[in-house]
């Protein structure tokens, strides 16, 4: 099939917070775009994902966009729903629904021989764009134990659970200690005939709130992460008292290392006896579980919070390696082999992501066209000018947003670097392409 070409426009896949961020950034700076989604609306794992009872984990301050702050009436931890309503509204108040196609789903995407990106769409028809902006989240690809395919009983991963009646009057065992876990976990407790939690390590568990604010908030820009950690840590063992106490394994790893959990929910739990920890899973036979500390008990229904793999399907196998769970991009976005392939949100932020889109944004707003004046990806560039590959998937995010907002000023930097390494197109090439008229849908 010959494909339609879209000339100088960028395609956005995906129309999550990420998605949504980045469509916003290149309306206002004018870069010509298309915006696609598989389901039918915005608001990626919260429009089709979550449970009926979620509510955020980071607080509204720290998850709403810079630029369209929530409701004022929204409280701390807003709710599934209102989430899923404030993503719509932001799409509404910036146009987003003009430059978005609904149930279209890519399925392979390729850089093409004479530049730009080749994209075929799950019903067939195929498209070359100026390149991709890729934003498809990274809650969706399932992650399974390898023993669950030796449980008989029931399995269920958090991805598919919806509502408490799914694990009513069930002995339930939950497996993993991340913030889907310890959900899953104090709704077990609460509706599961018993309710057993198997951590294979110790976790950081931070309750909510600290003295009447969300613990996420305590963490101020200017406060440098030993800070943080001190502080953090002394407030837990005020607060909460030893993990264990509660039956739980002490941290293995300093925090932050890994993504704390956030729950209040499961130390009541613990107290109350209405949920028993376990160690790590050894065997399975059937619906009987026997633990690394050799006690064995049945169970109905495992509920997995072991969380999700990074995943681009759609690409071509390796043009995004991830080690583990860390996708090997320069400055979290850019292979050196590929011009154009900006992959965005492959990070975690310790807590909520939205202070960290806009400046995301408008980065990718001002690399965009820097792109267009190289010989080179920009990836290339930036590999030899000495940037390293981010060794973790886990981001501070006031290190991300001064960083970001340096990105941004080193732009007339890198330009000069460029020339001195003769990757910029002669000044003629870069007015020509300039002033050519782009393609729109």
């Amino acid at each position: 099939m010959t494909p339609v070409d879209r000339g100088d426009v960028m395609l956005v896949l995906g129309a999550g917070p990420t998605g949504l961020a980045m469509a916003r950034a290149l309306a206002e700076r004018g870069i010509p775009y298309q915006q696609v989604e598989a389901t039918h609306d915005v608001g990626g794992n919260w429009a089709h994902g979550v449970y009926e009872t979620a509510h955020i984990i980071s607080s509204r301050k720290t998850t709403e966009f810079a630029d369209h702050p929530m409701p004022a009436d929204y409280p701390d931890f807003p709710s599934g729903k209102q989430m899923h309503a404030y993503f719509r509204a932001y799409a509404e108040h910036f146009h987003l629904y003009d430059h978005l196609r609904f149930g279209a789903e890519v399925t392979h995407a390729e850089e093409a021989a004479g530049g730009g990106w080749q994209v075929t769409f799950r019903d067939g028809t195929v498209e070359r764009y100026k390149g991709l902006v890729v934003c498809n989240g990274h809650h969706w690809a399932r992650s399974f134990p390898a023993w669950t395919a030796d449980f008989t009983g029931e399995v269920l991963h958090s991805k598919d659970y919806k509502r408490p009646d799914q694990l009513r009057g069930k002995r339930v065992l939950v497996v993993g200690g991340g913030n889907s876990g310890c959900d899953l976990a104090s709704e077990a407790a609460r509706v599961g005939a018993t309710a057993d939690w198997s951590l294979r390590r110790g976790y950081w568990f931070l309750p909510k709130t600290l003295f009447g604010r969300p613990s996420v908030e305590i963490m101020t820009p200017w406060m440098p992460v030993f800070a943080q950690r001190l502080l953090l840590r002394g407030l837990v063992r005020v607060v909460v008292g030893r993990y264990a106490d509660y039956g739980l394994p002490e941290p293995d790893h300093a925090l932050f290392d890994a993504h704390p959990s956030i729950s209040t929910e499961v130390f009541h739990a613990l107290k109350h006896g209405t949920l028993h920890p376990r160690p790590d899973v050894r065997a399975v036979s059937g619906q009987t579980v026997t633990f690394a500390d050799g006690t064995a008990a049945t169970y109905d229904l495992v509920a997995l919070g072991t969380g999700f793999d990074l995943s681009y399907p759609f690409l071509p196998p390796g043009t995004v390696p991830v080690v583990g769970k860390v996708p090997q991009l320069y400055a979290g976005m850019l292979r050196p082999e590929h011009r154009h392939l900006w992959v965005m949100g492959g990070q975690q932020a310790r807590y909520g992501i939205g202070p960290l889109l806009r400046p995301l944004g408008q980065l990718l707003a001002d690399w965009i066209p820097l792109q267009d004046e190289l010989t080179v990806p920009l990836g290339e560039l930036l590999r030899r000018t000495g940037e390293q590959i981010p060794t973790t998937h886990l981001v501070d995010p006031h290190a991300a947003i001064r960083r970001m907002a340096l990105g941004r000023t080193l732009v007339p930097l890198l330009r000069w670097r460029a020339r001195h390494l003769g990757v910029t197109y002669p000044p003629a090439a870069i007015s020509a392409a300039a002033n050519r008229r782009p393609s729109s849908s």
